[in-house]
């Protein structure tokens, strides 16, 4: 059985309770056993950083844009054994799991070549004896708190940028995923990040993510998670006597419309990617189908008959479609969701049951799903499909919108009025025409609406640097 206690032992360093790091394509296989950090580990991490802070702070941007650009090119050297690492840990396919190690090395590498051109603007002054400009500085040092649903590549969009603009930073990788998290900094590291630069803490958010968002030194704190541990932060944060920037990706409960006269072939493409791909692990993972009446029919058919020929099974398994849920947590809370579908009045028509060895779940659909059930108000995380019929686009648009969150929503339409329209009035941070509802780009801004997210700093992009670096505007007199 593959292990990687040797990659435990170097960077997993805490002084607390035990913790085995299972396999859940094979829960009794232990990847390796570790020490949770603690409150004090976590204090001790952020004094760190403080003490570093200044010099890297003060390191020309462009030999920080260096160090992440040699970053991203050892990444793309390891990156087969990172996404079998990837694939062991999470569970998702090793496909998917390449796929996200190539799009971290592209952050480094896109962050690594803005820290380059990092700076501020030059304006026109109306006093011609003025020059008007302004300067970028880096916050100090900020906490960096991630899920285990995309254990390599949120990571990167967020360390990248918040080094290239200069910070020191403090790092929490979820529990369930702390190898891929410590395979991140085990690369910075040779790529020449100073040590102490970096620092990286596994411990329980109640614990250990309370005493780095709640330390006087953090000047910031991005946090990928659920709806409930966002709100959490923000009242800690609320607490503290001075102000603390916050960036929030938060749940997400993500639509796809089909209108009447699209590709249906293409509609049912796009369902099942968003949906089952990742194994429905994602905050823009296609969770609720909506569909004028008139295409139901015949998109329900070309739906199942696609699923008829997926294949589950460990990740590491060449030609499975979709691998295990992460946790046997997750395992039963997905179940529960599909208890709860059936019992509110929702037919099955694909899928439902467990399907072991391991903690694998059939892709799940249901039909005749409507506001106030669980399974189309509620985040799943898991590989469940509600199916919505809608009498007109109207009540189409009114459907997306009436959930509590707003990270992406997509729609699958030839006629261009009602495209435009549903651009305007679907209230989502990203929208998607006839495109899956997963799958971002980095150089464009991410962020979601409602409960989707704060509302304040997008990610990736340009615009993530913006989070992790102050302005300041100068008047210069001659």
């Amino acid at each position: 059985m593959k292990s990687y206690q040797q990659l435990a032992d170097r960077w997993v360093k805490g002084n607390g309770d035990h913790l085995d790091d299972l396999d859940p394509a094979d829960p009794g296989h232990v990847l390796a056993k570790l020490r949770l950090s603690t409150r004090e580990d976590a204090r001790a991490a952020v004094e760190e950083a403080r003490g570093k802070s200044a010099e890297w702070g003060a390191t020309p941007s462009p030999k920080r844009g260096a160090i992440l650009l040699k970053a991203g090119e050892l990444m793309e050297s390891v990156a087969e054994d990172i996404s079998e690492l990837l694939t062991y840990e999470e569970g998702k396919t090793l496909p998917e799991s390449r796929a996200e190690v190539a799009r971290s090395c592209a952050l480094f590498k896109f962050y690594g070549a803005m820290a380059y051109k990092l700076g501020g603007v030059t304006l026109p002054s109306s006093d011609p004896n003025t020059r008007l400009f302004t300067v970028r500085i880096p916050l100090g040092v900020v906490a960096i708190i991630t899920p285990w649903n995309f254990p390599a590549s949120i990571p990167a969009w967020k360390l990248a940028p918040a080094l290239a603009a200069g910070n020191a930073a403090v790092f929490k990788p979820a529990t369930k995923t702390p190898l891929t998290g410590a395979k991140i900094l085990e690369v910075l590291e040779k790529a020449g990040l100073p040590p102490g630069v970096l620092s990286l803490v596994v411990g329980r958010g109640g614990e250990v993510g309370d005493e780095i968002v709640s330390h006087k030194d953090v000047r910031a704190v991005s946090l990928t998670g659920s709806t409930a541990v966002g709100a959490h932060v923000g009242k800690v944060l609320g607490s503290k006597d001075d102000f603390t920037r916050i960036q929030l990706e938060l749940g997400g409960k993500n639509a796809l419309v089909v209108d009447e006269g699209a590709d249906l072939a293409l509609a049912a493409d796009l369902a099942v990617r968003g949906a089952f791909g990742l194994t429905g692990q994602s905050c823009t993972a296609t969770s609720r189908l909506i569909v004028l009446e008139k295409a139901a029919g015949g998109l329900k058919e070309k739906l199942v008959e696609r699923l008829k020929s997926w294949k589950l099974g460990p990740g590491t398994q060449a030609g499975v479609n979709m691998g295990p849920v992460v946790d046997p947590d997750q395992y039963r809370k997905d179940l529960d969701y599909i208890e709860s579908g059936k019992g509110e009045g929702g037919k099955l028509i694909h899928g439902g049951r467990a399907a072991p060895p391991g903690l694998l779940i059939e892709p799940t659909v249901f039909d005749g799903v409507s506001p106030g059930m669980r399974i189309f108000d509620e985040e799943v995380f898991g590989p469940v499909l509600s199916l919505t019929e809608a009498e007109s686009f109207d009540r189409a648009l009114e459907l997306v919108n009436s959930v509590d969150y707003g990270h992406t929503a997509g729609i699958v339409s030839n006629d261009n009025r009602r495209v435009n329209r549903f651009i305007d009035g679907v209230q989502a941070g990203v929208i998607k025409v006839n495109k899956p509802t997963v799958g971002l780009e980095l150089q464009a801004p991410f962020g979601g609406f409602k409960k989707s997210g704060a509302g304040t700093w997008k990610e990736m992009g340009e615009e993530a640097l913006e989070f992790y670096s102050a302005e300041k505007t100068v008047y210069l007199g001659y």
